[in-house]
């Protein structure tokens, strides 16, 4: 079964195989040595200030997870450990959660990248994740089920143990999520006819219900965070307007579903297209990223963009990972850290 985004994902024997490269353009190897070659465009004036905060960027096609400085993006490490990272998502404590498709793993990394716990996915091949701060769960989105089924949402209680799973009987496959302040988790994904469906898990709920999206059209999962700031639900498309360009809805939800109140359009270094951020992640009124380019607009890179503005990032950099696919931020605990 081929996934129908633009990041094609291969299953086999219930495991998810991801390709090393899908077309020549843009193809390349990771550097032996890689060396970080941070850009601030010449016409940004980036107003971020300088923190100890690092980023997590997840690459299947090297079984790898780069960590990069905030704002500057230059690399500070490079994990290893894993068969095929993919989403991510991060905790109270600072710590990265890695999904691993191909291992049915979920990785708990800490600040320096070195992986503390893991957990067992037996039900399916886990894509996303979610952190719950309010009760400490770990939401899990499986893609599949085992046998090429239908996904589901695992929770894991306190991140740890054996998970709840949760279903919305509408929905086949099961991508990215995130809770809102209340610990209602909304997700995304495709239909069972493959249509973009939003998803939400209402907290103490037994089975998730469909969200309308009203005044807009989505296309390929991407990214779902919760903007405390606006209090709205930030939903991305691999494909907006179905087209190949990434960018990111943002969502007023309210009991009759999603209404799209504004999209945010992002571009690379040169001001083209982004041709496929996967997931990225809300910091600091910006959005963090990496383009997986295959239209040949620009270098895969990882990325700095103002939220809600978008267009050209503050900071990027071009780096040799073979497919740059999900980012979370990794908030240093304290002073003494690593």
């Amino acid at each position: 079964m081929t996934r129908a985004i633009r990041f094609q994902t291969y299953w086999k024997n219930g495991a998810a195989i991801v390709p090393l490269c899908l077309m020549a353009v843009g193809c390349g190897g990771l550097q032996t040595n890689p060396t970080a070659q941070t850009i601030a465009p010449a016409n940004a004036k980036p107003a971020i200030k300088i923190t100890n905060d690092w980023v997590f960027v997840s690459d299947p096609g090297t079984a790898q997870v780069f960590i990069y400085t905030l704002p500057r993006l230059k690399l500070v490490e490079v994990a290893t450990g894993f068969k095929q990272p993919q989403g991510e998502c991060s905790d109270t404590k600072g710590d990265v959660w890695v999904t691993d498709g191909a291992a049915k793993t979920i990785y708990e990394l800490e600040h320096s990248g070195k992986i503390l716990q893991q957990l067992s996915d037996t039900s399916g091949s886990p894509i996303g994740c979610a952190w719950d701060p309010r009760t400490g769960n770990l939401a899990v989105m499986n893609f599949l089920g085992t046998n090429s089924q239908g996904g589901a949402v695992l929770v894991y209680h306190h991140a740890s143990g054996r998970p709840n799973l949760y279903y919305n009987p509408k929905q086949f496959n099961y991508e990215f999520g995130g809770y809102d302040g209340a610990g209602n988790l909304f997700f995304d994904g495709l239909s069972t006819g493959g249509k973009f469906m939003l998803s939400e898990l209402a907290a103490n709920s037994a089975q998730a219900k469909t969200v309308k999206v009203s005044d807009g059209k989505l296309y390929t999962p991407g990214m779902v965070q919760w903007d405390a700031s606006a209090n709205d639900l930030v939903v991305g498309d691999q494909n907006c307007e179905n087209a190949t360009a990434s960018c990111v809805y943002g969502m007023t939800i309210t009991q009759n579903g999603a209404t799209i109140v504004g999209q945010t359009k992002l571009e690379n270094s040169v001001g083209g297209q982004v041709c496929d951020m996967i997931q990225g992640v809300l910091w600091k009124k910006s959005i963090v990223g990496s383009d997986f380019d295959f239209c040949g607009s620009g270098a895969r890179a990882t990325y700095v963009w103002s939220y809600p503005d978008g267009g050209r990032p503050h900071f990027s950099n071009p780096h040799n990972v073979s497919q740059p696919f999900g980012a979370a931020i990794s908030v240093r605990p304290d002073e003494n850290s690593p």
